[in-house]
Parts: C-alpha cells; structure tokens; sequence
C-alpha cells in the first residue's frame, strides 16, 4: 500500500507542478490583456454615464445657459466627476492617462468651453482583473486537477493495483528469499562456530594442502593442537616443521604415499609443547583425486594426549596388576569372577580358567558369619569400600587368612559394574600378631594374662557392672617369696611362680580369670558369684593351694599367700579404685599375721582417705616445722650410763594433736616423701648429736632409722657426707639403723651400700633382729656393727622360755660375730637382770626412759641416775615405739 501511495504521489506530483506552472502562466499573459479590456469597459461605461449626464443637465436646464449649470454641478460632491475649462489644444480625446495608478476619462461638452472628467484608479481594475484571471485559473487547474485525479484513479486501478500486487508480491518473495538467506547465513556462522567450539573442546584442528597451487590452509583450533605461539602455517614444510624430529621422517614417508598413490592416511606423531614435554597428535588425511590427478589433501590433527595418559596409566595400572605381590580378582556386580591375577594363582593355586565365572571362595557364606557376609555386601553394593580379614582356601585344602580390600567400579554413567578385589596373605602376619598379642596380654613366664589383660577384662566388667550381679577382685602376692628367690636362686623363683599360676587355674572355675600383675603379685576375677559363700570358699581353696609343698628341682618349699578382696560395683567402679581396695585389704591380711584373706571394709576406705590426707599435708607440715625429734636413751646395761641415743621422730598435726610414725612413715614411704622427710631427720639429728657433744665430756652416737626408699636412694651417700660435712660432725657419732627386711630385699645391693656407709666412718646397726628372713650365711658376710634384738623377744620375758631362749641365742651369735647387741622395749628389771646374764651390752626401753626432748636429753646425761625420774617428768606425751 505504501508503495501505491508512493506510486499515486509521483503521478500527481508533476500534475500539480503543471498546475502551478500554467497558472503562472496564464497570470502573465492573460492578465494584462483583461486588464485593458476592463479598463476599456470601464472607460466606456464611464462616458456613457457622463454623456447621459450631460443630457440630463441639458434637459434640466431648459433652455438655460449651460455653462452656469455646469458650474454648479461641478461643484456637487455627489459626482466623481469634475467640469473644467478645456485645455487650449481644443482636444476632445475621451481618454487621458496621468499616472500607472489611474487616468481621466474626458469628455467634451458640446457648445461649452468646459469638459467633464473622471479619474479612474488601475487597481479596483486591476484587482477585479485578477479576479476573473483567477477564476479562469481555477477553472482550468480544477479542471485538469479533476481529469488528472481521475487519470490517477483510473491508472490506479487499471495499471498500479495489480502493479502493486505484482510488486508487493515480488518484495515479499525476495524478502523471504533474503530472510531464508539470512537464516542459512546465521545457520552456517552457527554451525561454524559450534564447529570451532567442538574443535577446540575436542582438541582437533583440520587442514587442507591445495596440490595445484601448493597452498596450506587450517582451521584456527589447529594451532591450539599444535603450538598456540606461533604463526599459522602457510606451507606443508611449515606443518610438518612442527612435527617433532624423531617422528617427521615416518610423516614425510607416509604423506608422500598417499600423494602418490591415493588413498588415507592415519598416523601418530608428536608435537613438542611450550613446557618442551611431548603432546601425542593423531592424524588423519585423505586424497582427493580429480582426472586421476591427487588436487587436494584434506585432513584433521587431534590432541590425544590426556587419553595416551590414561592408556599409559592403564598400561602401567595393568602391568601392576599382573606383578603385584598381591593377589587381585576382578569380579562383576553379580559376584562372578572375570579376572585374576598371576600372584592369586600362585597362592591358591587356581588359574582364570579354572574360576572363570565363579563365586570367590573368600566370599562364601561358610567362611563367613551370616551378620557380617550381609553387612559386607551391603557395604559393597551401595558403592562404598569393605577392608577386613576373610578366610579362604587354596587349591590343595590349606587354609589361609587374607586381608581383603574390595573397592566398587562405577562405569562413565556411575553405574556400579565390577568389583576389585585386592587379597594380602597374612597367615604368617596373623599368626605373629596372635604371638604378639599373646605377649601383650599373657605373662611370658607362667602363661597367665598380664596386667594388659586384666585391667581390660576389668573395664568390660566395669562397664555392665550390676549390684543384683556382683563381682570380686581378689590382689595376693606369696608371703616371703623374695627370701626364697634370693637364697634358692631366681630359676627355682621362676618355677615357684609357673607352679603357683598352674594351682590358681586349677582351683578357679573356667569363668573367672586368673592374671599375673607383675613379680609374685596375682590379680583375679571372680564372676558369677553363685551365692554368698562362693567367695570365702574360692578364697579358702587359694589359701589351701598356694600352702601345700612345692616341689621344684629335688627341693621341696612351702610359702603362703595373703589375699585381700574388693567387691564390684560396691567397693568401686573403676578399675584403680578395686585395685587400690583390694590392695589395702591384702596389706591388712598381711598385718594379721599372713596366710589369710581379708575384704575390703569403710574402715580400709577411712585408711585410705587418711593415706590421702597425710600424703597432701605433710609436705606442707614440713615446711610449717610440725615435725620434731624426740631421743631415747641407749644405756650401757653394765655401767648404766647413756652411751647412745635413738632419733625418734613425731607429727605434732594442729587438728590430730601428735601423730605416732606408725601412722605417717608408711605412707611418706609409699608416695616417696620419706626421702625428704629423712632427709630433715638425718640433718636435724646430726646437728643436735654437735651441739650435745659439744656439752659432754664423754660423746655419744645418735642412731638414725633409714627406710627401704632411704636406702635404696642413690643419693644417700652424698646426702650424708653432705650433712656431716655441713655440721662438722664426727661420723662415729653416727649410727644408721636398717631392718633386716630391707636387708633381704636385695642383698648384694645392700652389702654394697653399707660397705660404703661404713667406709665413711658410720656405724651400722641392723634393727629388729629375728622377726625377718635373715640367714646367718648372710648375716656374716654383712659390713654391720651393731645388732638389735626386736622387743618381741623381750617384751615375754620371763614368761616364755622360748623367747628367753631365742634371745640367748642371738646375744650369744652376735657377740661370736664382734657384733654390739641391743635389746629393745626393755620394761622391768627382771628382763634387765635377764639381758645382763647373757652378757648384753646395751638396753633401752621405758626401764630408762621415755623418748625425751634435746633439753630433758641434756638434763638425763648431766644428773647421773636421773633417766627414770626424767623420763617420768617428760612434758612431751610418749608413743609406744613398735
């Protein structure tokens, strides 16, 4: 429609231009011309109006002179006409002009000297001219406007319709044929650049070698398989140029037989990357020939590396598999076997053809327990990885252990396809951890479980523990085991102890369990406990047991035991406390007189809790100064003069008033404050034996007690020669007191140390003589000087004559020995008369005084025969010493 318009607008365009131009044209030429003509029809008008008006003048003046008329009437202003004098030249012309804007209309009156005139002006003329020219314009132009609209209609309809259609037609045909081009244009940038886009994505560039005019053309993505920082090539020489050299030669072979001979061309090479590492291209080209001349080589070049890596490590991955030390078998979701190993068939024996298909026997249901096979596969099935121990057989019927390692493989679509299944014979390893675990948890020497095994079976115990349910724990160790190990020799302790152990399992039901914590120390379990007297009978068969005679290498030995019990959950719920309980209630068998058992009570807990106050305070009560020495005096039984005194120490406790050593000195030994605590003792008493000895005439020694820990210090000797040193005390002031107990403890040991002791000018004294193991074999070889004989002896005395005997005897060895003797816990005199018989040299006990302060001690030596009333007048409260 618009190009109708378009069309209509051309055609009237120029009729309209000719419209304006004739109009024009008709103004210029015919406008003068009706000019004249009206004016000429004017004048005309004009003098005929004014020859009327002559005329009338005439008849109105009726015979009257004119010219007084004419006077008159030129001067009415009604007329546009004016009565003057004609002009000399007597002219009677009806017309004159004057000027372009108007002229006179002149007419003669007749027998008149006069003239009448009328100006008439050019423009009403001129406009009225215009006027008709105008109408005659319109005329025409409307005219020809009316016949050229209908030209225009007419040539619309007949000629420009179906002109337009044919050419809207003809628009809309190459519209659509110019948006189908278009689209194939877009199309093919689209298809090119997905072209270049799975080019590049595929790592594959192509080419094009034009034989004719020798020219090389690539694709851009060519150059990134290539080396993406050098021009592109223009030649085949240029191409092959980045070919690396090693593989050129076979490129060049090749690439010219196909130009030879036609044909395809599918090649590997090698193309050296910006880091100079190798990238694998494979390369494909084909002729093309035309009149049986090659005229082209086209191809495409691919960057295969990440794959030649994968085949690399597959090949690599395979050849590992098939040398590896382990064995692997390669089974589908469905469990049948499709692959296994060299390694595999070596360890069992069975080739692939022979499991080809088959169920692993690692896998059967009867090695394994029904809960774990379906825990197993269900593990592997839902695509995670199952590592255990499985049990399999070889091919001649020999059982092995494997450790099994069985790892799912998904497909690129992560669907679950195979398993791998990587086996580790570790029968050999299993049966060296069964060893090794064996050793960790079972004593190496009697077979029974260790400390290890014991406190673990505790805590499962521990764990369900139930007071409807109840269980023991039951501590021993052997009464005097350490004299038989030390005197017979540590092959019959040895034996003594795998006898032992074998009776503690013969007594015990196979429920409870027996272990050996270390030394001659046992531990037991007793659960279940069938009723209220189960445990005094088990622990009464121990006793029994462990009593009867041992017979080992041709020698028949007979020890006890001391059994202490705690009961679970009452007594506690951890594994230390029931220990620690159980302990406490074996000391306190021990104390009893051995060879009996004793349950753990409050009054062991109160013991307990005392052991843990005094462990916290007395390092504190130390520091305070709430401890001190008092001195009992050792007298001459044949001269009755103070010839030594006894160091005796005490705990002056602010909230327990004085607390006896038989309370705290246990528990300073066991925590290993006592050290210290002798320490302070040692320093204390070696200064108080200078300032007395200062005062006497006559010195005295002072004895001092030293404990197992003590003794056993490896810096006892420098502690002592550093104090006497610091004092300036005489070493032959100074006697140590040991037990024989910790004598026999380790006998070479201690003869070593007192050697030593003795070789800095000590005296040495062994206190409480005959209640312990001594031997007298071993009591000669000892470096000792002084003996005491234990008030156990003397306290009887005169009541028992065995006693009295005893203590003969031991007065009688020692003084055979050189050795000094002192008799303990000395109360009456029938007992002092008793050790003077027997030829005792030195007695103390309450017969002569308490244990006293320094000053009440300096007050004893400077009154003779005052030691009774002195002690008797002691200010500080007395403790029975043990």
């Amino acid at each position: 429609m618009q190009h109708i318009k378009f069309a209509v607008f051309r055609l009237l365009a120029p009729l309209l231009l000719g419209c304006v131009i004739l109009a024009v044209v008709v103004e210029w030429l015919v406008l003068p011309y009706v000019e004249q003509s009206l004016i000429r029809e004017h004048d005309e008008q004009l003098s005929s109006l004014m020859v009327r008006y002559i005329d009338q003048l005439h008849k109105t003046a009726e015979g009257a002179p004119l010219d007084e008329l004419l006077t008159e009437s030129a001067l009415n202003p009604a007329l546009d006409m004016a009565v003057e004098r004609r002009t000399n030249d007597g002219s009677s012309d009806t017309y004159s002009s004057l000027s372009d804007d108007y002229h006179l209309v002149i007419i003669p009156i007749e027998d008149t000297p006069f003239q009448l005139s009328s100006p008439v002006y050019r423009e009403p003329i001129l406009k009225k001219a215009r006027h008709y020219v105008w109408i005659v314009e319109g005329a025409v132009v409307g005219t020809l406007l009316i016949f050229g609209l209908l030209g225009v209609v007419v040539f619309q309809r007949l000629v420009l319709k179906p002109m337009s259609s044919t050419f809207s037609l003809l628009r809309e045909s190459l519209g659509h044929q110019r948006q189908q081009l278009e689209e194939q244009n877009n199309l093919y940038r689209a298809v090119e650049s997905r072209l270049e886009e799975s080019q590049e994505i595929a790592r594959l560039g192509c080419w094009e070698w034009d034989a004719t005019t020798r020219q090389f053309w690539c694709s851009r993505s060519l150059m990134d398989v290539l080396r993406p920082q050098v021009p592109e090539p223009e030649t085949l020489d240029q191409f092959f140029y980045h070919v690396h050299p090693a593989d050129r030669y076979e490129l060049n072979k090749r690439f010219e037989g196909i130009l030879t001979v036609g044909g395809r061309l599918d090649l590997n090479f090698r193309v050296m990357s910006e880091d100079e590492s190798p990238r694998h291209i494979h390369l494909v080209a084909q002729a093309f020939r035309e009149n049986q001349k090659i005229i082209k080589v086209t191809g495409t070049c691919q960057d295969f590396s990440y794959r030649k890596q994968i085949e690399s490590s597959l090949q690599q991955l395979s050849s590992a598999i098939t040398y590896s030390g382990s064995s692997v078998i390669i089974i589908d979701v469905i469990g049948a076997i499709e692959y296994v190993n060299p390694k595999y068939t070596e360890s069992t024996g069975y080739t692939l053809d022979e499991l080809k298909g088959t169920q692993p026997d690692l896998l059967s249901r009867k090695w394994i327990s029904a809960d774990r096979y379906e825990a197993l596969w269900q593990c592997v099935l839902s695509g995670q990885h199952w590592r255990g121990e499985l049990q399999s057989r070889c091919k001649n019927g020999e059982m092995f252990w494997s450790l099994v390692s069985i790892s799912p493989i998904h497909n690129e679509y992560k669907e679950l396809t195979h398993f791998v299944i990587v086996c580790e014979d570790v029968s050999e390893l299993k049966d060296a951890h069964a060893q090794m675990e064996r050793l960790a948890l079972y004593d190496e020497l009697t077979g029974l479980p260790n400390r290890r095994f014991f406190f673990r079976q505790l805590s499962e115990l521990i764990d369900v523990a139930n007071p409807e349910d109840p269980a023991v724990v039951m501590l021993l160790d052997l009464d005097y085991f350490k004299t038989i190990n030390d005197t017979q020799g540590h092959n019959v302790g040895d034996q003594l102890l795998i006898q032992v152990a074998q009776r503690l399992v013969d007594t015990l039901h196979d429920d409870d369990v027996a272990a050996r914590l270390g030394g001659d120390e046992f531990a037991i379990i007793v659960h279940p406990i069938k009723d209220t007297n189960h445990i005094d009978k088990v622990a009464r068969k121990i006793l029994n047991a462990i009593s009867q005679p041992f017979l080992i290498n041709g020698l028949e030995l007979q020890i006890s035991t001391s059994l202490g019990m705690a009961c679970l959950p009452k007594d506690g719920n951890s594994s230390e406390t029931l220990l620690k309980h159980a302990d406490l209630a074996m000391y306190q068998a021990k104390e009893m007189g051995r060879n009996q058992y004793r349950s753990f009570t409050e009054s062991l807990h109160d013991q307990l809790q005392t052991y843990l106050q005094f462990s916290r305070e007395m390092p504190k009560a130390l520091e305070a100064d709430h401890f001190c020495l008092l001195y009992q005096p050792q007298v001459d039984l044949s001269t009755g003069s103070i010839v030594s005194v006894e160091a005796l120490i005490r705990w002056e406790h602010p909230e327990l008033g004085i607390v006896s050593p038989n309370e705290f000195i246990p528990v300073a030994e066991e925590t290993g404050f006592i050290v210290t605590l002798g320490r302070w003792v040692f320093a204390t008493a070696c200064e108080m034996i200078h300032r007395l000895n200062s005062r006497t005439e006559t010195p005295i020694r002072i004895a001092i007690n030293l404990s197992s820990r003590q003794f056993r210090d490896p810096g006892l000797l420098d502690m002592v020669r550093d104090i006497i040193e610091e004092y300036q005390v005489d070493p032959g002031w100074i006697e140590v007191e040991i037990t024989e107990s910790l004598l026999m403890q380790d006998i070479s040991s201690a003869i070593e140390t007192l050697t030593e002791l003795q070789a800095l000018g000590l005296t040495i004294a062994i206190d409480d003589f005959g209640i312990g193991y001594s031997s007298f074999n071993y009591l000669k070889t000892l470096p000792i000087n002084v003996l005491k004989v234990d008030r156990e002896f003397i306290k009887d005395i005169p009541n028992h004559q065995d006693d009295m005997e005893i203590t003969a005897a031991i007065i009688s060895m020692a003084h055979r020995l050189n050795l000094t003797v002192v008799a303990e816990g000395i109360e009456t005199d029938v007992q002092r008369r008793f050790l003077e018989e027997q030829r005792c040299n030195v007695g103390q006990g309450y017969l002569f005084s308490r244990p006293v302060t320094y000053e009440n001690l300096v007050s004893l030596l400077e009154v003779p025969g005052a030691t009774q009333e002195s002690a008797k007048g002691s200010i500080i409260p007395v403790i029975k010493e043990s």
